[in-house]
């Protein structure tokens, strides 16, 4: 009955993602950001176009040639809402590669959704039963670790989907909506618009490494990973450090033909289909 029970949970902890590595400040290849001597980050010199957002300012690049000399285009103290895409993906890259050293950053999991077999038969009802005590394991396990989240040194603007940048008091604040992405079970954490800018959750068949009493047979099961709403809202203070942030999205799984037996025992689960959801946040300075 042990056994049972601990695949049962094995099987519902998979689809809350609590094997989900936390090793988030791992850096990635190539800096990109411009710097400046007194540690001010510059902005690009690219070119600019008006946007109506009201407010603080969309901008994007149009290709065109510029008629603002390179001083004005990358001035720090120039207004951030005159700043092009580009331009905003850079300072908030370089903001980021300049806090990894200076802040801490918390992550955070809740599990919204999961049903098993459309909640039937014995796998199903025992998912049902086991779901509360797993919300409240997700929200007792915050992780705490150095630096910002995300492949941030490989983000471009073709990732995200939204940019804005704007002051507020003596802060410039960036918001990015990123574009959602979705992975099978074999992806790398880094990868992809979300992976660059918040991180992902990786290869999940790396799961099986840490229920070793269990064979999952991920490779022939159909198993997706959507990532939703992916957006970053940060507070970069004048010496150019992530005061405040939260980087946030929902992550839905969807898996069909999922085959579970424990290892040396005649025990076995067989999941038709799975759903779940997770939001998952990382914030900084208490988060904004």
């Amino acid at each position: 009955m042990k056994k049972i029970i601990a695949l049962i949970l094995s099987l519902s902890m998979l689809l809350a993602f609590t094997a989900c590595s936390d090793d988030k400040n791992e850096e990635t290849a190539g800096t990109t950001a411009a710097i400046t001597q007194d540690g001010e980050e510059n902005a690009p010199d690219v070119t600019e176009s008006e946007n109506t957002d009201s407010g603080s300012t969309d901008v994007s690049a149009n290709g065109e040639d510029s008629t603002a000399t390179s001083e004005e285009s990358t001035a720090p103290l120039a207004d951030p809402s005159t700043w092009t895409n580009e331009e905003i993906v850079e300072f908030y890259k370089a903001a980021a590669i300049k806090s990894k050293t200076k802040v801490k950053s918390k992550e955070l999991k809740n599990l919204d959704e999961m049903v098993v077999n459309d909640g039937d038969g014995v796998l199903g009802t025992l998912v049902e039963w086991v779901t509360p005590h797993l919300v409240t394991a997700l929200k007792n396990s915050e992780v705490e670790f150095d630096g910002i989240t995300g492949g941030y040194e490989k983000l471009t603007v073709e990732d995200t989907q939204s940019v804005k940048a704007y002051k507020s008091g003596e802060y410039t604040v960036v918001e990015m909506t990123l574009k959602e992405q979705t992975d099978g079970i074999h992806s790398d954490k880094f990868e992809g618009s979300v992976g660059h800018a918040i991180t992902v959750l990786g290869d999940i068949s790396a799961v099986a490494e840490a229920l070793p009493f269990l064979n999952i047979d991920f490779e022939n099961s159909d198993i997706k990973l959507r990532y939703a709403n992916p957006t970053v809202k940060v507070k970069i203070n004048k010496d150019g450090i992530i005061e405040k942030g939260t980087w946030s999205y929902d992550v839905n799984i969807t898996v069909a033909n999922l085959d579970v037996s424990v290892v040396s025992l005649p025990i076995r689960a067989y999941v038709e289909s799975a759903h779940g959801r997770v939001s998952y946040d990382v914030t900084v300075g208490g988060g904004f």
